[in-house]
């Protein structure tokens, strides 16, 4: 019986810092793939055709699915729409659905699954990732301004628009809370150990960091009011005016471009705040 059901988008290679200028990549790759399937626990990898082949051997419990088209064409790089692999999730028929980011790995036992599955019974559950240095480092600090695992019961994920985002490109965590939210659906975020990132140097395209915040903006935007109900204050707000000017009109010729990235990082710390309203920690 499938309990949970999580997609991700397996690259076909990976490359991280090791000692001494060694590839540490393909070793975390492994790991973490190896990680993700346990008893009820169905994985999903959602990617283009032409990555198929390349993926290599995959464990027991780890499907590779097509991926709908476009992803490349509005991103700059291939990949899986967020939508699509919802979708996919949904169709297990798994009563817990939910997403990872690719280069984390879960060192979860059963009694931590069971705990984050009872909590996303009735909400979205969001879990910041703790960074390590190397694979066998025990303990590092939580990187809080991101959710690289996210469960929810399959009843809000139907809830959930995720049109116009894709894995391995920011925002979608974003999004998935403040859509949520906005529609008065409780979030949790959760600090645990288990949920373990090898620090990289972020690998931030400016293009694609704007056009997924103006896709976030695009959805907020006829929904501008109701965030006032989520008392985020006076700068979240005046934050999103601005951007969702900017969304509604991007060929108006704004020099702005600056402004909107600096305009859009603050929104991003509001929204942290407001999802930490209701925060946990998992040992």
């Amino acid at each position: 019986m499938t309990d949970v059901a999580l997609a991700t988008s397996i690259p076909p290679g990976m490359t991280r810092p090791g000692p001494g200028g060694w590839n540490a990549g393909p070793d975390w790759r492994a790991a973490c793939i190896a990680s993700w399937p346990a008893p009820g626990w169905q994985v999903l990898s959602v990617n283009p055709g032409e990555e198929h082949a390349a993926l290599g051997a995959l464990p027991d419990g780890v499907t590779v699915i097509a991926a709908q088209p476009g992803v490349a064409q509005a991103f700059g790089r291939p990949g899986a729409w967020v939508a699509d692999a919802l979708a996919q999730a949904l169709a297990t028929g798994a009563p817990v659905v939910g997403l990872v980011n690719a280069d984390i790995r879960l060192d979860l036992d059963m009694r931590r699954r069971a705990a984050l599955v009872a909590r996303a019974q009735d909400r979205v559950v969001a879990c910041n990732r703790m960074d390590v240095s190397h694979a066998q480092q025990a303990e590092g600090p939580f990187y809080r301004y991101g959710y690289d695992l996210v469960l929810m019961p399959r009843a809000i994920a139907q809830r959930i628009d995720m049109r116009g985002f894709a894995l391995g490109v920011p925002w979608w965590d974003y999004w998935i809370l403040l859509d949520a939210l906005l529609q008065g659906i409780a979030v949790d975020v959760v600090q645990c150990v288990g949920v373990r990132h090898l620090w990289h140097q972020t690998a931030w395209r400016r293009s694609a960091w704007l056009a997924a915040l103006h896709a976030l903006m695009a959805h907020l935007q006829p929904r501008r009011d109701a965030m006032s109900v989520l008392a985020m204050g006076g700068i979240a707000e005046a934050m999103a005016d601005l951007l969702t000017a900017v969304a509604a009109d991007p060929e108006a010729g704004y020099p702005l471009a600056d402004l909107v990235v600096t305009a859009g990082t603050r929104f991003g710390i509001e929204l942290v705040r407001l999802a930490e309203r209701s925060a946990w920690t998992l040992d």
